[in-house]
């Protein structure tokens, strides 16, 4: 793994090819989304890029403030795939998808401690996952702070580690490893994609391997099967998205570009059965859909991570879960890696590994705009928004 460096503004600038020009167009959609006293705009946003073939690996920092992505640096790291806040945005924690630390195979996690005035990133500490865990895909930081639990497409396993008061992260305390397939030829094992805390922190998980979603608890430093959900087979579930209500669980499948729909009972940490699936495009041929929900769950948006269909915004049917299409924008627009929402519900950013940028569309009262690139990136992985 690469020394970690933290570079000057002059070399960000050079490094991410971007002209003052290439940030500007981030006013339009950003200066309106932020108005003062909205405590929930964004103010940093950190972006992880790298990953095969990539000449420069890292997180790049930047300023929202004002509505212009101003660069605050970058500190290098091994292909950051993942970004996760803590509830208190005091500290960000990267999931370095790796094959090997140390001469073991082993994929690590970083902590950074965020500085609250500029946003920069100091880093605290990093730590190997355990031994077989390698490329972890994601992670999410347990409601109370105390864990971070992180899921791992090489081995096929969950890892839990704790967090310390510091922010730094603790050896792995727990595992909890996957096994079955299915009929496709990326399902020839298990391959966990991605974690999300619900309201009662039970863990909610979607494996793209082994067509299964499942209910894990989380206890001393360890997790637990709570429930298992079987979906479609073939389907690959790689993303996954909680109703703000808690009610309705939205998976994204990575291997036929659908949405599926299903109720979650929040009470008991049940996925109860399916309730509609949807295709998001044309042809199959699209890489699989990436998918974000609006914070007052109204609206749900999808894109494609090599299809050209452009960014569709959905109408959430709360009661039944169904989705309506109500209009499509940029069908010749950037191919999208990953979507976020930030916090005030303003503003839907997207990551192009393809078209090697931060792109962004302002959403407001059921209409969204056609995209902007806010800021040009070589391959970028993750995304993390900072509002507090």
């Amino acid at each position: 793994m690469k020394d970690r460096l933290r570079w000057n503004r002059r070399e960000f600038v050079r490094m991410a090819g971007s002209s003052l020009g290439a940030m500007s167009f981030g006013v339009p959609l950003l200066a309106r989304a932020t108005r003062a006293g909205d405590r929930a705009a964004p103010r940093f946003a950190y972006v992880g890029f790298g990953g095969e073939g990539a000449k420069e690996e890292g997180i790049a920092v930047f300023d929202l403030r004002g509505g212009r992505w101003r660069p605050v640096g970058v500190v290098a790291s091994a292909a950051p795939s993942s970004l996760a806040l803590d509830a208190a945005e005091r500290f960000l924690y990267a999931m370095n998808e790796v094959d090997e630390y140390e001469g073991l195979p082993s994929g690590t996690v970083e902590a950074y401690a965020v500085d609250a005035e500029n946003g920069s990133l100091r880093l605290v500490n990093r730590q190997r996952l355990s031994l077989s865990a390698t490329a972890p895909k994601h992670a999410a930081v347990s409601p109370d702070g105390r864990a971070l639990v992180v899921a791992v497409h090489g081995g096929g396993a969950y890892n839990v580690l704790p967090l310390r008061e510091d922010g730094s992260v603790g050896a792995v305390s727990g595992i909890l490893k996957e096994t079955g397939s299915g009929p496709r030829a990326e399902q020839r094992s298990a391959h966990p994609q991605m974690v999300v805390f619900d309201r009662a922190g039970r863990v909610v998980s979607a494996d793209l391997g082994n067509d299964r979603l499942s209910v894990l608890k989380l206890g001393t430093a360890k997790l637990s099967v709570a429930g298992r959900y079987l979906v479609r087979p073939g389907d690959g579930p790689r993303q996954i998205a909680l109703h703000p209500d808690g009610r309705l669980l939205f998976v994204a499948n990575a291997l036929d570009a659908s949405v599926a729909c299903y109720r979650y009972d929040a009470d008991e940490g049940r996925i109860v059965g399916r309730l509609g699936q949807v295709g998001t495009a044309s042809d199959e041929n699209t890489g699989g859909v990436v998918m974000a929900v609006d914070p007052k769950g109204e609206f749900l948006y999808t894109a494609h991570r090599r299809g050209s269909d452009g960014v569709s915004m959905w109408r959430i049917t709360r009661s039944t879960g169904g989705l309506q299409r109500l209009r499509v924008v940029d069908e010749d627009g950037p191919r999208l890696h990953e979507m976020t929402i930030t916090a005030d519900g303003k503003s839907l950013l997207g990551l192009s590994r393809e078209d090697g940028g931060v792109f962004g569309w302002r959403v407001a009262n059921g209409q969204i705009s056609r995209g902007v690139q806010l800021t040009s990136l070589a391959g970028p992985m993750s995304m993390a928004v900072k509002s507090l």
